[in-house]
């Protein structure tokens, strides 16, 4: 056979066509081989009578890209895929490998490439359907999980919406979620309720035939959804039957005819399905939760009834394992809820021997109970042995209580009931004190009242001072002022107060009025106090190793001749500053009246 004889073997017997273009206002069929006519499904005729025909059975999704491929074409060799419809009206996928002559015009073989795009997209729809499942096992979200499942398949499928629409028991029915291709495509707002007699007509349909399949809504009319769909388009719902029951179902939706494959229809039913699996799988495990609540129900009545007091439930099994820790008293150790379960108890608190003492005394078989100091908290524990069937002990139950507010008040009682016995012994001592002292320089019954009298206002004014601040001190400025307050009558300022004011200790504040009232006493009695024109003047000064100076300076009083003899007066403000005070005095006896220093430690201690 001759070269020519092949080539003319090859394009008269083989599966690929000549097929020639030539742009004439637009691009037309100039020629075309009868195996290219019989790939394009046409009658030999149409095409070479109307060379414009070509164009107008490709699909008009594809024709403006195969119309610019073409424009682009040059001496290099083209591949272009693109539907065409045939003369029974159905689309096939026809391959042209091309190339541009020297005169403009394309040359090129073509073939059917239907089942070679058929298969590329079963096998994507397949693998869309996988992922679409994998997404509802993999989130956890229930919501986001059924959105990127309707997205998965919508995409593969090459469809504008994906809706999921749910049936109630009440025959009322929701459009739940929604998947939309593009973002000129109006979306609903979820969930939306849809009417009455369009959602028992799709439950109706669905319960009787495993899809709905509608090719075009104009040619077979459908109960509309919502009022956004008002153009022509096609429809395949497949049903998601739950436990037996169609519960709702899946529809995709694109715009205008379309023919649904069995591999679509085929896949959309496999995925739906697998979806309703799911569904029941939630659904068994919300049964499964549901079954172990009633199971445990007394427990959770029993932790109902600790929830809002400081109560912790234990429970620890023979090897000393916690089987249980519940309660809103863990809160205060900060702990949660089960968060020692499964743990050691020897472990957990190894560094409380007392708690380990008494696990090991119930594991034993000896209640016990006790108080455990854990960190700032204190609680009451008891711990109570489990026994079975043949008094073997397998464990223990415990509570404890957090008691730690009761044990701080506990303390502070204790404390406060020391305290005051500390404090009533004191006052008895100086009461004692002061009757003794003030009867030995005494010379009548009424001079030894009047004294005595004077000394427990002193004290009365000292407890005033200290009731004041809780017993935690005085100002200084308050102790003068109360203590003189008897003797600063009249218009002229006979006492006068220089210096800082400072608040002394409670141990300092009682002796120190008393200390005030006698040199009061005695400038009263026998010092500038004692005629019209003295004056006293009373000064502080923090001095810079943290004591306290205080100089009692009397002026203009009666002259002193020599200096006194030691009275008990002195004895009284001696001992009040050196014992009581850990402090010093120093008293002169001038012409005008009586100097006296006092340098007293601002820190002293019990």
């Amino acid at each position: 056979m001759t070269n020519a004889q092949f080539e003319t073997f090859a394009l008269s017997s083989l599966s690929s066509g000549v097929h020639c273009l030539q742009k004439e206002d637009g691009w037309k069929t100039k020629y075309a081989s009868p195996v290219a006519v019989s790939v394009f499904g046409m009658i030999s005729t149409q095409l070479a009578s109307d060379p414009a025909l070509w164009v107008d059975r490709i699909h008009p999704s594809d024709v403006d890209a195969v119309q610019a491929a073409l424009d682009t074409i040059n001496e290099e060799e083209r591949s272009i895929t693109y539907r065409f419809r045939d003369s029974n009206e159905l689309y096939k996928w026809i391959l042209f490998r091309c190339k541009k002559m020297e005169d403009g015009i394309i040359v090129g073989l073509l073939s059917d490439a239907t089942k070679m795009r058929t298969k590329e997209y079963a096998d994507r729809i397949h693998l869309a359907g996988r992922n679409a499942l994998a997404t509802l096992l993999n989130i956890s979200d229930l919501v986001e999980s059924i959105n990127q499942f309707l997205m998965i398949l919508g995409k593969a499928m090459v469809v504008d919406k994906v809706r999921l629409v749910r049936f109630r028991k009440d025959n009322k029915a929701f459009i739940t979620h929604e998947w939309v291709r593009s973002q000129s495509i109006q979306k609903l707002e979820l969930p939306m309720m849809i009417p009455i007699e369009a959602a028992q007509w799709w439950k109706n349909q669905l319960e009787q035939n495993d899809t709905v399949l509608i090719k075009s809504c104009k040619e077979e009319p459908i109960p509309s959804l919502d009022s956004t769909t008002n153009y022509d388009y096609a429809v395949m719902a497949v049903p998601a039957i739950i436990y037996g029951i169609v519960e709702g179902y899946v529809s995709f939706e694109v715009s205008g005819i379309r023919n649904w494959l069995p591999m679509e229809i085929e896949e959309a039913l496999h995925v739906v399905n697998g979806y309703a699996r799911s569904v029941e799988r939630r659904i068994d495990d919300r049964n499964q939760i549901a079954a172990e609540f009633n199971l445990r129900r007394s427990e959770e009545k029993y932790r109902q009834l600790t929830s809002h007091s400081p109560v912790i439930l234990f429970g620890i099994d023979a090897e000393g394992i916690f089987t249980l820790s519940e309660g809103i008293g863990l809160e205060s150790m900060g702990a949660g809820a089960g968060d020692v379960v499964g743990k050691s108890v020897y472990q957990v608190y190894r560094n409380f021997p007392d708690i380990l003492e008494q696990v090991n005394a119930a594991l034993a078989g000896s209640e016990s109970h006790g108080l455990t100091h854990i960190g700032e908290n204190c609680f009451e524990v008891w711990f109570t042995p489990i026994w079975d069937e043949e008094r073997m002990v397998v464990g223990l139950s415990g509570v404890a209580v957090d008691i730690t507010r009761r044990n701080k008040l506990e303390q502070q009682q204790t404390i406060m009931m020391s305290e005051l016995d500390h404090r009533v012994k004191n006052n008895i001592a100086a009461v004692m004190s002061l009757v003794t002292l003030s009867q030995q320089g005494a010379r009548s019954i009424e001079e030894f009242a009047k004294a005595l009298d004077g000394r427990l206002h002193s004290l009365a004014v000292a407890h005033s001072s200290l009731a004041k601040s809780h017993w935690s001190g005085a100002w200084m400025r308050d102790i003068l002022l109360l203590t003189l307050q008897p003797y600063m009558s009249g218009s002229v300022e006979r006492i006068r107060f220089e210096g800082p004011d400072y608040e002394l200790p409670g141990l300092l504040a009682r002796p120190m009025c008393m200390v005030i009232h006698e040199l009061a006493t005695n400038a009263v009695k026998y010092g500038s106090l004692s005629n019209e024109n003295g004056v006293v003047t009373i000064t502080t000064e923090i001095l810079p190793e943290g004591s306290l100076r205080l100089k009692w300076v009397e002026t203009n009083g009666p002259l002193v001749d020599e200096k006194p003899t030691l009275g008990t007066g002195i004895s009284l403000l001696e001992g009040l500053v050196d014992h009581e005070m850990h402090g010093t005095i120093a008293l002169q006896f001038e012409e005008g009246g009586v100097v006296c220093q006092i340098n007293v430690p601002l820190s002293v201690e019990e």
